[in-house]
């Protein structure tokens, strides 16, 4: 639903039009599939302490209850203030692991246990859609770029033209690694889309002038640390040759369940073999995340339930939109809950065309965004954070 660039490729005069009903589409069979629910689990099973935050100029703030969060002007998603990708860090490093997520316009949220904050940079964010958080050498980084459908500021002058940008987590600063032009590509080039496997860098390249739109790929390695590259030395440090559609879509392409990590396989093993469903994981100090689905023999793929999962050093979580949450293992520092078994989780319910998205979790504190959506378009969106020692060892 969130990728639309894909769905549009090669579309010149009504090429709006068509984008529009293609989303609306998915954005339909996604609404069905909020109905359903990948487990039978009562809704007061586990009772969460828990607290709501939502976004709003410029930063995010408290709220008691989120059906008091104020109304907000819808946009389409890639120009929303919203939470578009999160990642931890791996348990190795010193201290309780952190927590990244990404925010569309705005700048990045870093969670440690209890404490949240948010770090911006005007220059970096403005207009801009951020995303596909991923670390390389153990530090954080993400991709910018601008909508060349929605952003009113694509043709004005600009100065610098980010790619890829690291933050710091130890000064708690966020500078450009590589910019556009460091890849031998016209200014008006937007790369809306990576993949990085740990050693390789494949982008997806948008080309768009007043008559069409073309995609075209390309594939990069650095020969240098990635965290000494900087926009002034970047084309010396960086070997590219081109890629393709196919090599891409490859990579981008779902991969059958059976194929998915043993440990996403057992705390997911609970799941009715009926219900079908597709799941995003990603590792602790990892790469690009992979997608993994399952789909039954005799079942339409139209009713495929989503989720966002993440495989830590101790533990392994899973958390689907509708705020199904599955757990295994040992948090931070403390036992391994429910005998190694997979406990399962109701997070607050949400009001009718919410639904919950990207998470973490820092020490024993779940950080997951949520949002207000229609069709393409976002509204209210923020996070909530559940405390899952009281929820989970205090009972």
């Amino acid at each position: 639903m969130r990728n639309a660039d894909t769905m549009i490729m090669k579309l010149s005069k009504n090429i709006l039009s068509v984008f529009i009903c293609c989303i609306c589409l998915i954005s339909l069979s996604s609404c069905r599939k909020k109905q359903s629910n990948p487990a039978n689990i009562e809704e007061n099973l586990i009772k969460t302490k828990h607290t709501w935050y939502y976004f709003s100029e410029g930063n995010y703030i408290k709220t008691d209850k989120i059906h008091n969060v104020p109304n907000a002007v819808q946009k389409p998603w890639t120009e929303a203030v919203r939470i578009s990708s999160a990642v931890i860090e791996s348990e190795q490093n010193n201290g309780i692991p952190k927590g990244f997520a990404t925010i569309n316009h705005l700048g990045i949220l870093v969670f440690q246990g209890e404490s949240i904050h948010l770090y911006t940079d005007k220059e970096i964010f403005n207009g801009r859609t951020a995303g596909n958080l991923v670390f390389a050498n153990n530090t954080p980084f993400f991709s910018v770029y601008k909508s060349t459908f929605f952003n009113e500021t694509k043709s004005a002058l600009q100065l610098k033209h980010p790619f890829l940008v690291q933050f710091n987590p130890e000064q708690n600063i966020l500078y450009p690694v590589i910019e556009v032009e460091n890849l031998g590509l016209e200014s008006s080039a937007e790369i809306n889309d990576f993949i990085f496997d740990g050693q390789y860098w494949t982008c997806s390249i948008k080309n768009s002038t007043d008559e069409k739109i073309d995609f075209s790929y390309i594939t990069f390695q650095t020969k240098e640390d990635i965290n000494l590259i900087t926009p002034y030395d970047a084309e010396k440090m960086i070997h590219i040759s081109s890629s393709d559609t196919d090599s891409f879509r490859n990579a981008k392409k779902p991969k059958d369940f059976s194929n998915a990590p043993e440990r996403l396989k057992n705390l997911l093993a609970t799941i009715p073999a009926s219900i079908d469903f597709s799941v995003t994981v990603a590792n602790a100090s990892g790469h690009t995340p992979r997608t993994f689905i399952r789909i039954g023999k005799n079942n339409a793929d139209s009713n495929v339930l989503t989720a966002k999962a993440i495989i830590s050093d101790t533990w392994a979580a899973c958390l689907f939109n509708d705020g199904t949450l599955y757990l295994q293992g040992a948090l931070y520092n403390k036992n391994i809950l429910n005998g190694g078994k997979t406990l399962g989780i109701r997070l607050p319910k949400l009001p009718q065309n919410f639904t919950y998205g990207d998470f973490v979790i820092s020490g024993t504190m779940l950080y997951s965004s949520w949002e207000e959506t229609s069709f393409y378009k976002t509204q209210r969106s923020g996070f909530l954070s559940v405390d899952l020692n009281r929820t989970l060892y205090k009972r």
